[in-house]
């Protein structure tokens, strides 16, 4: 139990802050269903908070974009 009191100090905000699909498409200028596919599709990891409802945290929408940049980096050289 100690640990886990331990842990959830040493998490960031960042790493409990949650987005919702309208913030998240208007952070990255693309629609909303655009961001709900790339829920759909796992290529974005979000938590299911209702029948239609998903949150995003801001730690997997880095982690998201990051394999993105990559993608597109390595895509770049060929």
């Amino acid at each position: 139990m100690r640990q886990d009191a331990e842990h959830n100090n040493n998490e960031s905000e960042e790493d409990i802050s949650f987005l919702t699909t309208i913030e998240v498409a208007e952070f990255l200028r693309v629609h909303q269903r655009t961001v709900q596919r790339w829920i759909s599709s796992n290529n974005l990891k979000a938590t299911k908070v209702g029948p239609r409802i998903w949150r995003i945290r801001k730690k997997d929408l880095d982690e998201f974009l990051q394999r993105d940049k990559s993608r597109k980096q390595i895509e770049d050289k060929y």
